[in-house]
């Protein structure tokens, strides 16, 4: 499953799903409840997993005797369809005891949810708390957060492999232990019986404000609603063709470009290549989610590639462009890095060609450093590996952190380390995300940028929380 990091200290929005309490007994539910993880953001690195939707959760026992009024979940991205879909309390064997209808909202850190009414629960006997996803299966998770026990006076949620996963369309039971220790961070929402004050009750504090207009989930590939019907046609593609409303990752692992002219358009597709450099092949990509699966090239790969409000995961890179490329309001992420494996990854990458244009994306490799040094390069590198750097465009994109894995948030093109170098670099109106380290990258935000070099543009790149960005 494709890995993404984030690490922000984002607060928690109450999110209501049955009547507002208004009794003093609903009232005092509210000033006693204690959960297992504190209300900030989790101190464990935590990661966005997506893929199909599944159930997540945990196993925990209650110590004393009380009530489960609801649970709540960590929202790891701003959009939408990062929000779960249903909210379930379980007994220990899998037999549900409430479950409330989750609705949507933007913003990130951690989400209540209340159950339409309290559920007693027993002292000493284990429970399970989880949340089903939707339909792009976006959920946090935090590998080896679950190495200790976790508990207070009231709770306790046992180590090893206590986070409970299964991949289903619907809610249903987690009932597969999850892999290395991993923490989803579904938290049960719990009054003891009798308390009246108690000193662990979760906090709430002031949201963090986010954008809400950026390329993500909600505004990228394939639109809502649409039906997909499956790909019948040729995996390599030899003549002019619009292909419209398919799913064509069951019948190719690779949709082969050999001919100018082709349209792809709200459609899931594999990766794409096109192959020809002197104009041989082009294609238009639109209103599409690409799943690059476990290549070692790009999800996007070749010449005269145009790509448009584009999902695009998977890939060693999300998008390969070697010459004559346009990708807009378009989101890249999730890239392919197996563990062991030591990928380095990029959201866009050239190692050397011209006229490229990036525009109005949200950009994030999201790789975390492995034990084999895999991980990310940055969001944009332009290299000199095999020819000059020239004319590029990177204007109005959202840089996303990575403090992780990362160098820098975006490589310039000028490295004395490479034998070519960069011309007509123009970076324009960009927004770098801060991230948990305030610097973007491991080590900032835009290195190898020569201000000196022909028809090269520094202006206008901030911070997502103001202030200027300057090359280093």
């Amino acid at each position: 499953m494709p890995l993404a990091v984030l690490a922000a200290a984002l607060g928690a929005i109450t999110v209501t799903t049955g009547p507002s309490p208004a009794a003093p007994d609903a009232e005092r539910r509210a000033a006693t409840e204690v959960g297992l993880f504190a209300g900030g953001a989790p101190r464990a690195q935590v990661v966005v997993r997506r893929g199909p939707a599944r159930e997540v959760g945990m196993r925990f026992t209650a110590k004393v005797a009380g009530s489960a009024v609801g649970l709540r979940y960590y929202k790891p991205m701003r959009w939408r369809s990062a929000t779960p879909r249903t909210a379930t309390l379980w007994t220990g064997r899998g037999e549900q005891l409430a479950r409330a209808r989750v609705r949507p909202v933007t913003g990130t850190g951690w989400r209540k949810v209340t159950f339409d009414a309290p559920v007693t629960l027993s002292a000493g006997r284990r429970y399970v708390v989880s949340v089903h996803t939707r339909g792009k299966g976006i959920h946090a998770a935090s590998s080896g957060a679950f190495r200790t026990p976790k508990a207070n006076a009231h709770l306790r949620a046992p180590a090893d492999r206590n986070g409970l996963t299964t991949a289903a369309g619907g809610a249903g039971f987690p009932d597969r232990e999850a892999a290395r220790d991993t923490n989803y961070w579904v938290d049960v929402r719990f009054v003891p019986a009798g308390d009246t004050q108690d000193p662990t009750t979760t906090p709430t504090p002031t949201p963090t404000t986010v954008p809400t207009s950026w390329p993500g989930p909600d505004n990228t590939g394939v639109p809502a609603g649409t039906n997909l019907t499956p790909y019948n046609g040729p995996c390599t593609i030899t003549s002019p063709r619009t292909i419209s409303a398919v799913d064509a990752t069951g019948s190719c692992d690779a949709l082969l470009i050999h001919t100018t002219g082709v349209v792809i358009e709200k459609s899931l597709v594999p990766r794409i290549q096109s192959i020809y450099q002197d104009g041989g092949s082009s294609v238009t990509v639109t209103d599409s989610d690409v799943r690059g699966g476990d290549t070692s090239t790009g999800a996007l790969w070749g010449y005269n590639i145009t790509a448009r409000r584009v999902d695009v995961t998977g890939g060693q890179h999300s998008f390969h462009c070697n010459e004559n490329c346009e990708v807009t309001e378009s989101w890249l992420h999730d890239q392919h890095n197996p563990d062991g494996g030591s990928y380095h990854n990029n959201a866009f990458i050239s190692n050397g060609g011209s006229n490229m244009v990036i525009r109005g994306n949200t950009l994030h490799c999201t790789a975390v450093l492995n034990r084999t040094d895999g991980g990310c390069t940055a969001n944009v590198s332009l290299f000199g590996d095999f020819g000059p750097i020239d004319n590029v465009t990177v204007d109005g994109n959202f840089l996303r952190a990575n403090s992780s894995s990362i160098s820098y948030c975006a490589y310039g093109g000028a490295s004395t380390s490479k034998p070519y170098q960069a011309t007509n670099v123009r970076f324009t109106n960009n927004v770098f995300e801060r991230g948990t380290n305030r610097k973007c990258g491991v080590y900032g935000p835009i290195t190898s940028f020569d201000r000196r070099a022909a028809g090269n543009v520094w202006s206008g790149n901030v911070w997502d929380a103001g202030g200027a960005v300057n090359p280093a």
